[in-house]
Formats: C-alpha cells, structure tokens, sequence
C-alpha cells in the first residue's frame, strides 16, 4: 500500500536520518536489525525473495513513480512511503538518485552443519574492500558454487555490498566465522582437495586445472595474499596465467575466473 510519510511513523526518520555515516547492519524502522536494497531492480528482488517465504522486507521508500510500479508485484501489507529525492538525500546525508530504496529484516544465519556439506566452497579467510566482497559474492552465486566461508573483513550486508553483489549475498550461503582455518579443516574430514591462489614458482596454471570432485578454492586478501597456515593448509596452489608482464588480477577477478574454471570441470548444475 503506498503511504505518505506521515502515515510511516516515527520510526522511518529514526531508521533513515545519517545513514551515510552508517555501515553494516543497523536497526530499521521497525526497530529490529535490516540492511538496506537500494534501487527499483535490487528492491523487487528483495520483495520477490518475500514471496517465496526467504527475506521480510519492512518498509520501502521511494518517489511516487518508482513505487507505482513496485506496487504492481508487493504485497498489499507492505508500506509503500512516498518520498522524493530532495527529502530522502536531506535526511540520509547523501545524494540519492536510484528511485527507491528498502530496509530488509536480518535473515538468521544459514544451519552451520550444511557448511561441512558443501561440495563447491570460497574460502574467503580475510577481505578489506568491501566491493570486492560484492563481486565475489556474486560470482559464488553465479556461476554455483555452494557456500562462502568468511573470517574478516566488512559485513555481508552492508549497504554496499548488497548493492554490488545485486542481492547475491541472500542467494548463497554465507558462514562468517571467528575460526574460518579450523572450520576449513572440519570441513575436510568429508574429504575433497583444498586450493589456494597464490603466485609460487610450483602453484599451478589454471589452463591446466581440472578439480574433480568435492573442492575448496582459498583466496587471499587484497595486496598481501595469503599468509604461511593458509598455503599450508592447502594441497596444491593455483596461479593464472599473465601476459604482458602483468603480474597479478584484482582479487574479484582472479576469483571468478578461478570458480568458473572449478565449475564448468565439476559440473555446473543451474538452480
């Protein structure tokens, strides 16, 4: 239903005023903890994974054109809050030019014990971009791998990442973990190779990698790579190959590039 802001209640200022200053996870207007979908697109996503019982989508605002058309698929006892973009950028702190945006509840965390199921896992021990987190959670999702394990770095779903992941990090199992090397090991006592990218003179070409079966696939942080008990911890090391004297990929890239090549040789299964 679309509604003035008025109508909204108290809690759409508290849950909008500065947001730009705000990362990771926050309280919406209902109180309870949300990330934000930004942009007509990522919010009829969000509202399509409502459907299928998946994701609760609390509120959305947006102007009264982007939410006319947001109506034709929301459900009825969703609030639909109108309002234009000269009152969304002055309360939120930023410029805010994508129609529409939602504050989506905290989905629970996926049941840990599938994590050891996994027969395709990224393993993602410690990132500090948080745009390379999107893009590797989209890949994941894309090309079928089954969960992410992460240790450090920014939150799954923060503002950012779920723009750049358009919604990924909802698709595919993400297990955060204080402890991502014991629980790689766990995850090994059902068998399977574990792979490392990294650039060694013995690492492997990925022209020539053909993983069969249950596999791990570690990638290392931006610049530094992976320390010492991560290669040791892997069976074998993965580089690709450089032309031109370049001598590395951006991690985003180099992981997508290595999970289709993991895929397409493991069979690739479309959902």
């Amino acid at each position: 239903m679309i509604i003035s802001v008025e109508e909204a209640g108290p809690g759409l200022i508290q849950a909008l005023e500065g947001l730009q200053g705000r990362r990771g996870i926050f309280p919406g207007p209902e109180g309870s903890p949300a990330f934000l979908c930004e942009g007509r697109i990522l919010v009829e996503k969000a509202i399509e994974e409502m459907a299928a019982g998946r994701l609760r989508v609390q509120m959305v605002l947006g102007s009264q054109a982007c939410l006319e058309k947001i109506a034709l698929t929301a459900p009825e006892s969703l609030p639909l809050v109108v309002g234009e973009s000269d009152f969304i950028t002055q309360l939120a702190g930023f410029t805010f030019h994508r129609g529409a945006l939602a504050w989506v509840e905290l989905p629970p965390p996926p049941p840990r014990e599938a994590l050891f199921k996994a027969r395709r896992l990224l393993v993602l021990p410690q990132l500090v971009d948080i745009e390379n987190l999107g893009l590797l959670l989209r890949s994941a999702a894309a090309l079928g791998m089954d969960a992410v394990l992460y240790g450090k770095g920014p939150e799954v779903f923060d503002r950012r990442s779920v723009r750049v992941s358009m919604g990924a990090c909802w698709k595919i199992p993400v297990y955060r973990s204080e402890d991502p090397l014991g629980d790689l090991r766990q995850w090994r006592q059902e068998g399977g190779l574990v792979f490392a990218a990294a650039l060694k003179p013995d690492s492997i070409s990925s022209y020539n990698w053909g993983p069969d079966g249950r596999c791990a696939l570690i990638l290392g942080q931006e610049g530094p790579g992976l320390p010492e008990e991560w290669l040791a911890a892997a069976d074998h090391t993965l580089m690709i190959p450089m032309a031109r004297d370049i001598d590395s990929l951006n991690v985003a890239a180099a992981g997508a590039i290595l999970m289709h090549q993991l895929v397409s040789r493991s069979g690739f299964v479309a959902d």
